[in-house]
């Protein structure tokens, strides 16, 4: 049935009204659910985009700590390398070290034991200098011997015996004998007796060739014993009164060596220095020179004059 025949006019137009309004409020409502439904949308992609970026900053600062753990190993490693080469080259430093102060110790242990060492080397310089006077004296008794049968003498000239006295006195012992029995005491240590035996040979045999050895061992005996003033006194005598004898150059030597360890320094330097210059190319210049150069005596110290 048509509406304009079911309602008048006025009821047509509020009908057609409602129905528009409805239409309307549908359409609206459509409109909002889809707008609603867009703004959802719209809000739940950014949502996803962050989630998105979160998780890959966190697998970033995932990365980001391993190699941090990485470095961190690497470098312990590396740091426990370098404690371990510090730790062996301080104990090679310390090695060093103490190889070095042992090395000192023993140049200062040598360099004072040197002086010592020169005149323990003189001493058995001069036993072997008396080991050769003496056998020098046993050839010339030999000698002595044999001319004596060569030319048929059989007993003493009683004038070679008259002039020892008339009182009944015995002559003096003959002078290689007498020479040999002081030096064979001299070499073993029995020095008062050695003592008497020389003065004794120079008594009666001063001028002989061996005189000056005679003299030479008087005073070293007093040198061995520490007597270092009589010694330097004896050692005067046989470096003036034997000036070309066997023993001067030896006398000299010992006299300078007295003189410093009696704290006479300059003197034994000067003593020293002219055994250099009298007695080149001599063992007593080697020995004196050794002993200059342990008590670090150079070329220009005081009391050291080159020879020339």
């Amino acid at each position: 049935m048509a509406i304009g025949k079911r309602f008048p006019g006025w009821a047509e137009r509020l009908l057609r009204s409602i129905g528009v309004y409805r239409l309307k409020r549908e359409s609206s409502m459509k409109r909002t659910i889809i707008l609603l439904t867009l703004w959802f949308a719209g809000a739940a992609l950014p949502g996803f985009g962050v989630d998105k970026e979160v998780i890959q900053l966190q697998q970033s600062v995932a990365l980001l700590q391993g190699m941090m753990r990485e470095l961190q190993r690497s470098f312990d490693e590396r740091m426990a390398v370098l404690r371990t080469l510090m730790e062996q080259s301080s104990d090679r430093m310390n090695q060093v070290t103490t190889a070095m102060e042992a090395l000192q110790t023993s140049l200062q242990t040598s360099a004072g034991n040197t002086g010592q060492r020169v005149e323990n080397l003189s001493s058995q310089m001069q036993t072997m200098d008396a080991s050769l006077d003496e056998l020098a004296v046993r050839l010339d008794r030999l000698a002595q011997q044999l001319a004596k049968i060569e030319s048929g003498w059989q007993t003493l000239s009683p004038s070679a015996t008259s002039g020892f006295g008339d009182a009944g006195t015995a002559p003096p012992p003959a002078p290689d004998v007498l020479y040999n029995t002081a030096l064979r005491d001299y070499t073993g240590g029995n020095y008062p007796l050695s003592l008497q035996e020389f003065t004794d040979y120079l008594s009666f045999y001063q001028n002989t060739p061996l005189a000056s050895n005679a003299q030479f061992y008087i005073g070293d005996i007093y040198y061995q014993q520490g007597q270092f003033e009589k010694a330097i006194q004896e050692y005067d005598k046989a470096i003036e009164q034997y000036p070309d004898g066997n023993k001067t150059a030896a006398a000299q030597l010992k006299k300078g060596f007295a003189l410093i360890n009696m704290n006479l320094r300059t003197q034994g330097i000067r003593e020293l220095n002219s055994v250099l210059q009298r007695f080149p190319n001599t063992p007593e210049s080697s020995l004196a020179q050794d002993k200059l150069t342990s008590m670090g005596v150079g070329p220009d110290s005081p009391g050291r004059r080159t020879a020339r």
